[in-house]
Order: structure tokens, then C-alpha cells, then sequence
């Protein structure tokens, strides 16, 4: 099954985010994963250099394999994250961020629309949007199959151009809200 986890900062953990040794643990920890990632990355504030939190999708054998995934996640064992977001992911897109060819140095974008509706095929969507995913998919619950929302990795010129985006192609409902993140493909540098 294909996990979403979303982790978010706590406030004052920029210390442990600059720690070398930490960083490296974190990696080594991924590299055990990497057969099934489909994408992973840090947020950032609107500034892009201060770190908002993690994203990783991949795949995992079932819903202790993803609480075990959060658990004993480096940065989580050293108190970085406040919160974790998990859920199951319908990769719509039926691809990993690698295979993603999009343009050189424009900025990439996490987003999160909370709603109860099931996301539209990826062919459905606005060609606008379309030609810009990085991830498309379905966020379900955990412990069920109730859908919680949609979650898509977009490659744009800013924040108002992703939300735009999302506007031309009417993703979620007035049920939930809406996050955009700024983004970038995560991995040894």
C-alpha cells in the first residue's frame, strides 16, 4: 500500500535540522526505503530556506509498517517534527517524482486539499495543471477506505499561479481547506 506522510516542524528545531550527523542518519534511513519512494522533500516557508517539514510517499506493507515508517524516522526519534500526517495514497499518476520532466528552476509546490470528494483522473484535470504534476493522488484514512483528501506536488511560477491552478480545476469542496506548501525534491546532495 502507498503511504502519504506529511511531517510537520516544531517550532525551535532548526538546531537539529543543521546537525550534520542527524542529517545523515536521516538519509542512511531513507536509503533502506528507496525502492519504494515516489516522492520525498522538505517544505519550506515562503522565504524557501526555512524548513517547514517532510514529505514522504512511498510504499509500505500495510498500516503498522507506516506507524513503524514514522516511529523510528531519525528526525522523528530526535524531536524535529510536531506532528505527523498519515494517510493512504491513490498514486494517480502512477509515477515517482524522478520521473517528472519539468523545467529547470522554477519553484515546486506540496499541496493538500482536505475534502470527502474522490479526485478526479489525471486526464480529467485542466491540461494546465496536468502538464505540471509532480504527484496526484488520493488521501484515504489509514484504518479505512473514507477519503480525507487529495494531495498533488505542482511545479510553477508561485504560489498564486498554483492557486489559480487549483481553481481552474475545481479540486476539493468547501468541506475542507487547502495548503500549499513550497517544496523541493528531497535525496543526498
Amino acid at each position: 500500500m502507498d503511504v502519504f506522510v506529511y511531517s510537520r516542524d516544531a517550532a525551535g528545531t532548526e538546531a537539529l535540522r543543521d546537525d550534520d550527523k542527524l542529517l545523515e542518519k536521516h538519509w542512511s534511513y531513507m536509503d533502506a526505503f528507496a525502492a519504494t519512494m515516489i516522492a520525498r522533500g522538505p517544505t519550506f516557508a515562503a522565504d524557501r530556506e526555512t524548513v517547514t517539514g517532510s514529505l514522504h510517499v512511498l510504499g509500505l506493507p500495510d498500516r503498522d509498517a507506516a506507524r513503524e515508517f514514522v516511529e523510528w524516522e531519525p528526525n522523528s526519534r530526535a524531536g524535529v517534527y510536531e506532528e505527523h500526517r498519515v494517510w493512504r495514497f491513490d498514486n494517480l499518476l502512477g509515477q515517482t517524482m524522478w520521473e517528472f520532466a519539468g523545467a529547470a528552476g522554477e519553484p515546486r509546490f506540496l499541496v493538500v486539499v482536505r475534502t470527502t470528494r474522490r479526485p478526479d483522473r489525471p486526464e480529467r484535470l485542466p491540461a494546465g495543471l496536468r502538464n505540471r504534476l509532480i504527484l496526484y493522488g488520493g488521501l484515504r484514512a489509514l484504518e479505512g477506505a473514507e477519503p480525507v483528501g487529495v494531495a498533488l506536488a505542482v511545479q510553477a511560477e508561485c504560489r498564486q499561479a498554483v492557486a489559480e491552478l487549483l481553481a481552474d480545476a475545481r479540486i476539493g469542496d468547501e468541506t475542507g481547506g487547502v495548503e500549499i506548501h513550497d517544496w523541493e525534491f528531497g535525496g543526498r546532495r
